[in-house]
C-alpha cells in the first residue's frame, strides 16, 4: 500500500491543504510533501497527531483516532462512513 496517498487523502478529506495541517501536526510543510510522496517514513507519533486532527475534522464522538487509522490503512473511505453512520443514527433517534 503507498501509505502517502492514505496520508494525503485523509488530508483532502478534511478539506485541509498542505499548509493548513503542518502546524496542527507539529510538522513542515515540506516535510508533509515528502510523506505524501512517501520520500520519508512517518513517525508513530506524527502518525497520531495525524489522526487526531483528522478525527477531530471529522467530529465523530464515537471513533478514535487509532480507529480512523486502521480504517485507513484498510482502504476504508472515512469521510463516507463517517457521514453513513451519523445518518443511521440521526434516523434512529428521529424513529424512537
Amino acid at each position: 500500500m503507498n501509505f502517502g496517498m492514505a496520508l494525503k487523502a485523509t488530508r483532502k478529506a478534511v478539506k485541509l491543504t498542505q499548509e493548513e495541517i503542518a502546524p496542527l501536526v507539529n510538522i513542515s510543510r515540506s516535510t508533509i510533501s515528502k510523506l505524501e510522496r512517501d520520500e520519508m517514513p512517518l513517525k508513530s507519533d506524527d502518525l497520531l497527531r495525524w489522526l487526531q486532527v483528522v478525527q477531530s475534522r471529522l467530529q465523530s464522538a464515537n471513533t478514535t483516532p487509532i480507529e480512523v487509522g486502521v480504517a485507513i490503512v484498510n482502504g476504508v473511505d472515512v469521510v463516507a462512513l463517517t457521514q453513513m453512520l451519523t445518518q443511521f443514527v440521526g434516523g434512529f433517534i428521529k424513529f424512537m
